[in-house]
């Protein structure tokens, strides 16, 4: 149960670009916009600030609240979630069983118009409330984010992996 939780949160704190692609709701958003301003790389760093200050205080409505909507979450070896109450409940299920310590840092933003991504790495280490070993886990990010209509960010698709390999079967 441990190691799923551990996988599970690594694919949260990415988004998937290729999800997008098909969607008649993001299809041509960003076509002929210009590229992403400082101001708009500096509003998409604080998302994942945000998501990243309330992950580690275990407030998963405040983790929840960084998603749009209507997005997915994309954790590894796992179905993908949909929806931001379905979201805020997997973060609730982690953050019931573990005090977690995330860090993240950004090694590339891109973007045109109302559309972004963000590709970049992760730390995780998470102590457990009740007996039971914690554990820690390094690992990359994806995601696709929105401009909301306040001008902030939000993700839509977030998928991430841990670098380390999946346990094997025994």
């Amino acid at each position: 149960m441990m190691r799923s939780f551990a996988l599970m949160f690594a694919t949260v704190v990415g988004a998937a670009v290729a999800g997008c692609k098909g969607s008649p709701e993001l299809a041509g958003t960003s076509a002929g916009a210009e590229p992403l301003t400082s101001s708009e790389v500096a509003a998409i760093h604080r998302a994942d600030s945000a998501f990243a200050a309330a992950a580690n205080a275990g407030d998963a409505a405040a983790v929840a609240a960084v998603y749009h909507e209507d997005a997915h979450l994309m954790p590894p070896s796992a179905e993908a979630i949909k929806g931001r109450e379905d979201i805020r409940k997997f973060w609730s299920g982690l953050f019931d069983a573990y005090q977690v310590k995330i860090t993240m840092g950004s090694d590339d933003i891109e973007g045109r118009g109302d559309l972004a991504y963000a590709r970049g790495h992760y730390t995780l280490e998470a102590t457990p409330k009740a007996k039971g070993a914690g554990f820690r886990e390094e690992g990359k990010f994806l995601e696709v984010l929105r401009r909301q209509p306040d001008g902030s960010w939000g993700y839509v698709v977030d998928m991430y992996s841990p670098n380390q390999p999946a346990p094997k079967p025994q």
